[in-house]
């Protein structure tokens, strides 16, 4: 047990810089000095209050924001339909209730994360009795991608739409930079459960691979036992075999027979008790012949699945690490189902939202002021990939961890049918009913599976609601224009009318002044 605990890493050791980073945005509460001495995540109290404490920061700059750039959102309903103010009013405030869910998640969960991966260590010790040692080095590097990837996204719209589309000639426009701050802290939260949810998929995987290294090492001693080795002719009964005559003491000691009783026996056709030439090490110059090259060691062992009794231990210990590692994920997706649902709310909304926006700066309309990147087609370019790329890379981890879950059912079944024995038939049956309840599927509250179903479903909801928004956009800019049309036209026939009643007037005073002037004759 010792010797495991030095060997296997622990997960969190890779989890270093972005600690560090999480613990500076107020993402995590938990303590610093004790992550950092003993790699733990436990409660901290005065983690508690400086996160809470940024979380106030936060809303009061966001709200400041809105309202120092919200001159466009006041004239916003007069010129434009009341479908796009109440669109950029809800989904103005989304990111902020997005970073919301995942602060106050991270507080309702903090005395629960650093158990959960105390339980990973645990599984990587039992993996290890198993032959299986995990490589957590490519999380750290995975992790410092995801870091990187980060910081490119949010400097490029951040820098790319301050210049371009905000007037940094006045000083107040320097709390554009407040923009950034739901999505950065969003972003961060994520890459916690997706490389959490990553190192489970690894272990499901190793096991898979263990299982099916125990499939290919039974096969090859199998074609070993078969055709590998080296197979003398069979006898001919007509013809007498030749053997060396120096090798006769060798035969009688094997058979207890002469040469000639062999001999004999062979040409009779009795084969009984035949042995077959016995290759020496001297060839017929007296040398000696140089050794056979020697046999794989896979294969000079017997397999472990040729021993049903020998390998039912361990087929035992893979699926009860089978079974923690899909409560570890079970719990994982406990902990990250608000914020993944909100992440999923925020990245259907605001991708539909984007390119309604686009459309209608397109049309010379007016948008809201914190969605101005839209007025940009390439700025929105790199929104909708930021955006969505979050979404669709935890959904397709979420859908191939749970593949690798149920994988292991197949993996296990192979070693059944290669060793072809009953009693390893029944051990493969009966361990398979446990994996039957052992599959992981991922969720969203329960609302919906993360699988390519659901993204499939969500780009069609996506497309249909921007077609219905583009429609709706349209009948309101046609009223509009009609509205319009229609007082033109009022005030042009109110102005024919007065100067009708003008002229009339004009005439009457012409007629009255005439007859009045006119003497009587």
């Amino acid at each position: 047990m010792a010797q495991a605990e030095d060997t296997v890493q622990p997960l969190l050791q890779q989890f270093q810089q972005l600690f560090f980073i999480s613990k500076i945005a107020g993402i995590l509460p938990q303590d610093l000095e004790k992550f950092r001495s003993r790699n733990l995540l436990e409660k901290s109290r005065n983690g508690m209050i400086y996160m809470l404490c940024t979380l106030i920061l936060y809303v009061v700059l966001y709200n400041i924001l809105i309202y120092s750039f919200g001159e466009e959102d006041r004239t916003l309903k007069a010129s434009q339909s009341t479908l796009t103010f109440v669109i950029g009013l809800f989904l103005t405030y989304i990111g902020l209730i997005m970073m919301a869910s995942d602060q106050l998640a991270a507080l309702r969960n903090q005395g629960r994360v650093g158990g959960l991966y105390e339980r990973i260590r645990l599984v990587d010790e039992r993996l290890y009795k198993e032959g299986c040692l995990m490589d957590n080095s490519t999380i750290g590097r995975r992790i410092r991608i995801m870091l990187i990837m980060t910081v490119i996204f949010e400097l490029s719209i951040l820098v790319a739409t301050y210049v371009k589309l905000v007037d940094y000639s006045q000083w107040m426009s320097v709390l554009w930079i407040v923009s950034a701050i739901p999505t950065f802290i969003n972003t961060l939260d994520k890459i916690w459960f997706a490389v959490s949810l990553y190192a489970l998929k690894e272990r499901f995987e190793a096991i898979n691979a263990n299982l099916e290294e125990l499939v290919d090492t039974h096969e090859k001693h199998k074609l070993w036992l078969r055709g590998d080795q080296e197979v003398p002719p069979p006898l001919d009964s007509s013809q007498p075999p030749q053997y060396d005559s120096n090798l006769e003491y060798l035969y009688k000691e094997l058979g207890g027979l002469d040469i000639g009783s062999i001999g004999k026996s062979s040409v009779s056709g009795s084969g009984i008790n035949k042995v077959a030439p016995v290759a020496h090490s001297m060839n017929s110059f007296g040398s000696r012949k140089p050794p056979p090259p020697p046999l794989a060691s896979n294969m000079v062992h017997e397999s472990e699945l040729g021993n049903a009794a020998k390998v039912e231990e361990k087929l035992n210990n893979l699926c009860q690490v089978h079974d923690e590692i899909c409560e570890i994920g079970k719990a994982l997706n406990e902990l990250w189902s608000y914020p993944i649902l909100s992440l999923m709310a925020y990245g259907f909304l605001i991708f539909t939202a984007q390119l309604y926006f686009l459309y209608c700066a397109t049309q010379y309309q007016s948008i809201p002021s914190l969605f101005r990147s839209a007025k940009n087609p390439f700025i929105t370019v790199i929104v909708l990939s930021y955006t969505s790329g979050k979404c669709v890379y935890l959904i397709y981890l979420s859908w191939k961890t749970s593949q690798a879950s149920k994988r292991t059912g197949i993996s296990l079944h192979k070693c059944g049918v290669v060793a072809d024995d009953n009693l390893l038939y029944e051990i493969v049956n009966h361990l398979s009913l446990k994996l039957l309840n052992h599959s992981v599927d991922f969720s969203a509250c329960g609302f919906f599976t993360l699988d390519m179903e659901t993204l499939y479903g969500v780009s069609g909801g996506i497309t249909s609601y921007l077609i219905i928004l583009i429609q709706f956009n349209l009948a309101a800019q046609q009223a509009k224009e009609a509205i319009q049309t229609f007082n033109s036209l009022n005030d042009t026939a109110g102005l024919v009318g007065a100067a009708t009643d003008m002229d009339n007037i004009s005439s009457t005073l012409h007629d009255f002044v005439s007859t009045t002037m006119t003497p009587v004759g």
